[in-house]
């Protein structure tokens, strides 16, 4: 595993020090770190073939997990009470009937194109329904973005793909299920399971990160911290969430996403920034890692025996697994149109696609090479698209709500209810 740590080391040194230079010519880290794992891994340098030593779904899941929790931590770090009410309507659209429907239409496609069976056609329509915390946030952060986006626009992406990570577990389990049990014992299991992993996060996420915060504002306050710590506490509850939620049965990406929003609605600002700085740091570590490790296991074999089906698949995810739906669904939230074809588009796949797909391994299903090919297609069709269409989609948005924008953009720019 050394040649891969100094593989991922070197990695974020380099896109580290040429961040600005990417960001001028609208290349993606995730894309490039994705592009240099498959070159250095086994098809094609061959220099790196970490699942020669560890199971490829085993490592797969680990370093997803740990990614996919700093990485919905770091934009919880950024929520405030006013992101919430002002958002609280489109977020619940988008939290219930969006991701529903991204699970039955990505399904449907599955079952449709791919040809298999319906409980793991549910299964991949599971897996890739959420959207990715990491690039939605590199689409809403940034001087690029924020001098162009509205804040509700930005934090509506930020804080939807942050909360559906978790969420999108109860999916995944329920279709796992349908796929190995009987419908009645299924649907009694899931009932069981999804409880569990929601009500452990919702329970002690929460819990956690408020008092990790008052306990910070308490210790800074009586002068007994250092402030070399005090950056730290992020990424430090982020894991502590995480590892404890996940220990005891329970949803440790949406608890870490609950102690984060915690965290941050507690922390004076003097604390949240230096917190946040840091753990955007570590979120953009961890997500280098992750798409470099998926980039050495990518299925090469499997895209060439999908064939055609597996690019019709792929383009059906990007065309009609969230843009109709969502476009549908938002127009009865008041959102403007420019608005609404903005959310509609960008729901890109990532992080939690391969945490998902690998967690997707445990139900033992005899076409699980196939579905993780189609999966990591569409993964990386997504990676490649959305990145390409982030600066275009960004300018035009602008464009679109400038002098002569809506009623329903201009009310969303200028901040008042819609």
């Amino acid at each position: 595993m050394d040649p891969l740590l100094a593989l991922l080391a070197g990695a974020v040194l380099v896109l580290g020090l040429s961040s600005r230079l990417l960001k001028r010519n609208s290349l993606s880290p995730v894309l490039l770190a994705l592009a240099l794992g498959a070159l250095v891994g086994p098809v094609a340098l061959g220099w790196i073939d970490p699942a020669a030593a560890v199971e490829r779904h085993t490592l797969l899941e680990h370093v997803a997990r740990i990614g996919l929790a700093l990485g919905v931590a770091d934009i919880a770090l950024q929520i405030t009470r006013d992101d919430l009410r002002h958002n609280a309507r489109r977020l619940l659209v988008l939290l219930t009937v969006v991701m529903a429907g991204m699970w039955l239409v990505t399904a449907g496609g599955a079952w449709l194109l791919l040809g298999v069976p319906v409980g793991a056609a549910l299964l991949l329509g599971a897996v890739l329904t959420p959207t990715d915390p990491v690039v939605a946030s590199a689409l809403a952060s940034g001087a690029f973005p924020e001098r162009m986006l509205p804040r509700r626009l930005r934090r509506t992406l930020q804080v939807e793909s942050g909360v559906n990570d978790g969420l999108a577990l109860p999916f995944v389990l329920l279709a796992g299920l349908l796929a190995t049990e009987t419908v009645g014992t299924a649907v009694q299991t899931w009932l069981l399971e999804a409880g569990r992993e929601i009500g452990l996060a919702v329970a002690i996420g929460p819990v956690l990160g408020w008092a990790a915060a008052r306990a910070a504002r308490l210790a800074e306050g009586r002068e007994l911290m250092s402030g070399s710590y005090v950056p730290l506490l992020g990424v430090a509850g982020a894991l502590l969430t995480l590892g404890l939620v996940h220990l005891l049965g329970g949803s440790g990406v949406l608890g870490a996403f609950l102690a984060a929003l915690a965290m941050s609605l507690t922390l004076p600002d003097e604390l949240r920034t230096p917190v946040g700085d840091t753990l955007g740091a570590a979120s953009r570590l961890g997500v280098v890692a992750v798409f470099g490790v998926f980039g050495t296991v990518l299925p090469w074999s499997g895209w060439a025996a999908l064939g055609a089906p597996g690019l019709l698949f792929a383009a059906w995810v990007l065309l009609l697994r969230r843009p109709p739906v969502a476009a549908a669904t938002l127009s009865l939230t008041a959102t403007g149109p420019s608005s609404r074809g903005f959310l509609s588009w960008f729901g890109p796949l990532g992080v939690a696609g391969i945490y998902y797909i690998a967690f997707a391994h445990r139900y033992g299903l005899p076409g699980y090479e196939r579905l993780f090919a189609a999966a990591s297609l569409a993964i990386c069709a997504s990676v490649l698209v959305h990145t390409l269409t982030s600066s275009p989609g960004v300018r035009g948005f602008a464009r679109r709500t400038g002098t002569g924008r809506p009623d329903g953009e201009r009310s969303e720019v200028e901040g008042r209810l819609p």
